[in-house]
């Protein structure tokens, strides 16, 4: 045979190379079997990514603030009806959930029912100014800490009364650091008072729509 014919040095050299042959050969289908090996791909989630909405912010309310000539028996300069309104509007202002408008003064409630009837969505503020004395009967003694500021607030479309109310300041003090009884009938008071109290009644009306505000700053 062929083999028995070939010398030792031969056939040593002959299982050598198949040996490296075989070897080649094992490292080879080992390379071949790891770059066919894919890497399992996450599975992709169907349908579409829901997004969380912000809760839609609730509308600002629209109000409209008008107020009553001041009574001829009530002794006060007809301008602070103005002040009244203003200083009400500006403490209003202070909410940012409130739009108000002023709708001017010589407003009676008739008149102020029938502006709130003809609203879709605004209401109406309706303030006077009115005396202690004078509702008691009494001898009005003109002194600024017996005025007081009243409120209505009538819903629109029905012009039903949502809230009323009165708010009253009482400023004035004796003795040491107060104000003194020779000031007390002056009109700055007077004027003062009633710009405190349209103010509170203010914050009043923002409590019948369950807002609340920060600290006045007046």
């Amino acid at each position: 045979m062929l083999i028995e014919k070939m010398g030792p040095l031969t056939i040593r050299r002959l299982t050598l190379l198949i040996a490296v042959l075989c070897a080649s050969a094992i490292i080879a289908q080992a390379q071949s079997g790891r770059r066919s090996t894919t890497t399992p791909t996450t599975p992709s989630v169907s349908g579409s990514k829901t997004i969380e909405k912000a809760p839609a912010k609730a509308p600002r309310i629209h109000l409209l603030v008008g107020i009553e000539n001041r009574s001829p028996f009530v002794n006060v300069p007809y301008y602070l009806s103005d002040t009244v309104m203003e200083n009400c509007v500006a403490r209003l202002a202070q909410s940012a959930d409130i739009i108000p408008n002023a709708i001017g003064r010589g407003i009676d409630r008739p008149e102020a029912v029938r502006r709130a009837k003809a609203e879709k969505e605004a209401y109406v503020a309706w303030l006077q100014i009115e005396s202690d004395t004078v509702d008691s009967g009494k001898q009005q003694k003109n002194g600024p800490d017996e005025l007081y500021v009243r409120y209505t607030v009538f819903e629109p479309v029905t012009g039903k009364v949502r809230q009323s109310g009165r708010t009253k300041q009482q400023i004035y003090k004796t003795g040491r650091g107060g104000v003194s009884t020779t000031a007390k009938n002056g009109p700055l008071y007077s004027e003062y008072a009633l710009k405190q109290a349209a103010r509170e009644a203010a914050e009043r009306i923002l409590e019948s729509f369950e807002i609340r505000i920060g600290k006045d700053p007046w």
